[in-house]
């Protein structure tokens, strides 16, 4: 397999985004950099306040995580859908109740800080390159 069918990535995948699928709920989600210029113009601006303690190593892990957080649900996160009883995807978040909540930033950045597994497997899936190049490989080999 030649290295650009191992690491060339389709930029459509990577800003409009790949669904992440988990059985009851699936995320569609953008890669976190590649080309998703949004991700690093977000965390850029997120982190300008902190840019000293970056730099010093003195920023508060807590803050490092709410501005990820913060950073990832507005510029990864794309949709959210949850399964329905006849199978059918609706637009939403199941809440902790089991309530259906709107996909908004708010409630992405709330499942987050609830389930931070969740969010770190998200975070994981939006940075593998593999992922973001299936068309590409699906094109190589004819199918």
């Amino acid at each position: 397999m030649s290295m650009y069918a191992q690491f060339q990535t389709d930029e459509t995948l990577e800003t409009k985004g790949v669904i992440i699928d988990y059985g009851q709920f699936r995320v569609t989600l953008a890669r976190a950099g590649g080309a998703n210029k949004k991700y690093s113009k977000v965390m850029e601006s997120k982190a300008k306040p902190f840019r000293r303690a970056i730099q010093t190593e003195t920023l508060d892990n807590d803050v490092a995580m709410k501005m990820l957080r913060e950073s990832f649900a507005e510029a990864c996160v794309l949709n959210w859908e949850v399964k329905q009883d006849d199978d059918e995807w609706v637009r939403g978040i199941e809440g902790k109740d089991g309530d259906l909540l709107d996909f908004n930033r708010d409630n992405v950045i709330a499942t987050f800080e609830n389930l931070p597994d969740l969010f770190s497997d998200l975070q994981e899936q939006a940075n593998k390159v593999s992922i973001y190049r299936e068309e590409i490989l699906e094109q190589d080999s004819g199918n």
